[in-house]
């Protein structure tokens, strides 16, 4: 028999014998084995992709040899290219090739093998476009705990021919699960992850969702953590978090002496400049002058500015964890005990660092860059945002209108963590509670704050259009409901406040 079959039927045995029980919708695709987790693909340059799969063997075998292979068509046989890479314990079985000498703006088959022919299932991929590009279009998702419910939004992602590539701005994989939201559980109860054995383990059964793979499978990734998924509270599991998310994450590792710096940037030709930031890791450890601390810290801080300045591309996109634009919560009544400081709801984003935001909304005006699109996870609501110093100055920005603002941004729902929902607000409650936020802050064109899914950015010249996206958590299915449509013109600066289509709510 051969070996990989033979390791395939004791890891069923041990799986069978095992005192694990896994909920609905969770399994290993053994169709494919020895790589019952799926492939993925990601981190695209317009000649490069990084192509991702675990193998499942025994673990006496502390080293093995699996060979992939790439094409233009799903027969493998326009433009092919193999290879073979090693893996082993020391991986956890994982292994990625960054794949060259691709074309761009280029849609590839990849699959990965034994050498006794056992296959992978088939990935597709996609390379970044050069020079003059007429339109593409992200999937924008963070926050998808796979105890809170359903992960039916990635299996729209999967579907959907019209998404290209996919923006996961962190809280992919959690650390723990939370107790007002224990839906889909295993048994034994999931533990907090505290060593990389753990952060492995976890990253490993997220893959038995055959939904996270599919989106994985069916779409290039650009993807950041956030705080779930590289926990800080316990002493030295930062660095094995960070491990264990380049290990099972489709992405390159930007600095191999400083791997912590995540932060890395991709081109969509003259369209559009995507650049990835990390503010989890640095916010608030430097200061930028005396008194007054780095959200990003200098160096990325610097960094970025310089990608943003020296940009030829129409619209500068940034991919960012937590909320930038302020929400503010002064003027609200006192006997709601909101959470905060009384002036803003989340001092723990950029608004507990308001003079490094005065200070970017200044390098942005000074420096006339046009075209700045925000994009941001975190929150688990919906947001359609301008970046206004001062919102509630009538002379410096026009609520009506928008001009004023520098930029705009959008924050998109949680793939399935819990929001105001889930938290206990009335259902009847919640225009209420929405329209009250909306009220304290002018400069929200926007808000849903009980609803689950993902954003839509489309690109094009002209203009740059978010979807938003919602999906039931609690069951299966496949119904999606468009919630709201914006968009931002070019050179405007600020969302058009008009909706581009009326749904209700």
């Amino acid at each position: 028999m051969k070996f990989y079959l033979l390791s395939f039927f004791l890891f069923l045995i041990c799986a069978n014998t095992s005192s694990q029980t896994l909920p609905d919708n969770m399994y290993a695709d053994t169709t494919h084995a020895p790589f019952l987790y799926g492939v993925a693909s990601g981190d695209p340059l317009q000649n490069q992709l990084i192509i991702w799969t675990k193998v499942e063997v025994s673990k006496t075998q502390t080293e093995v040899e699996i060979f992939w292979e790439i094409a233009e068509d799903s027969s493998f046989k326009k433009s092919y290219q193999t290879g073979k890479v090693g893996t082993g314990v020391r991986l956890d079985y994982t292994l990625k090739v960054d794949v060259a000498n691709l074309l761009p703006n280029t849609n590839y088959y990849y699959r990965f093998f034994t050498k006794d022919k056992q296959y992978s299932v088939i990935g597709l991929g996609k390379t970044l476009p050069v020079k003059e590009v007429s339109k593409f279009k992200l999937a924008v998702v963070s926050c998808s705990s796979v105890w809170s419910g359903y992960f039916n939004a990635f299996r729209q992602i999967a579907k959907r021919e019209d998404i290209d590539f996919v923006i996961h701005l962190g809280d992919y994989a959690y650390d723990y699960p939370d107790k007002d939201e224990l839906y889909r559980m295993p048994t034994p109860y999931p533990v907090d992850v505290s060593s990389l054995a753990e952060w492995r383990e976890r990253h490993t059964y997220y893959l038995l969702d055959p939904d996270l793979r599919a989106a994985r499978q069916n779409k290039t990734w650009i993807a950041v953590w956030d705080n779930h998924d590289v926990d800080c509270e316990a002493p030295g599991t930062t660095e094995e978090a960070i491990n264990a998310f380049y290990e099972y994450l489709p992405i390159r590792v930007p600095n191999e002496q400083a791997p912590q710096n995540i932060y890395r940037k991709f081109s969509f030709g003259n369209l559009a400049d995507l650049v990835m930031t990390d503010m989890f890791l640095f916010r608030g450890k430097e200061k930028y002058e005396a008194e007054k601390k780095s959200v990003w810290g200098n160096e990325q801080d610097a960094w970025i500015k310089e990608q943003l300045k020296s940009s030829k591309a129409i619209w500068k996109i940034i991919g960012n964890q937590e909320m930038m634009g302020s929400w503010l919560c002064e003027g609200a009544p006192k006997f709601l005990k909101l959470p905060g400081n009384g002036k803003y709801f989340d001092p723990g984003c950029w608004d507990g660092y308001p003079d490094d935001r005065a200070r970017f909304y200044h390098f942005l005006d000074t420096n006339k860059i046009n075209n700045t699109v925000v994009l941001t996870g975190d929150a688990h609501m919906s947001f359609i945002t301008d970046l206004a110093q001062n919102p509630k100055d009538k002379k410096s920005y026009n609520p009506k209108t928008g001009k004023g603002a520098v930029g705009v941004e959008l924050v998109g729902p949680s793939i399935t963590r819990g929001n105001m929902d889930e938290s206990g607000v009335p259902k009847a409650f919640m225009p209420l509670v929405q329209s009250m936020s909306k009220n304290l802050n002018p400069h929200h064109v926007w808000c849903q704050f009980s609803k689950h899914g993902y954003v839509t950015l489309e690109v094009t010249p002209e203009r740059c259009k978010a979807e938003f996206w919602y999906m039931d958590i609690l069951k299966k299915t496949d119904k999606q409901k468009l919630g709201k449509a914006y968009e931002v013109r070019k050179d405007a600066n600020h969302w058009n406040h008009k909706p581009l289509r009326r749904k209700k709510d």
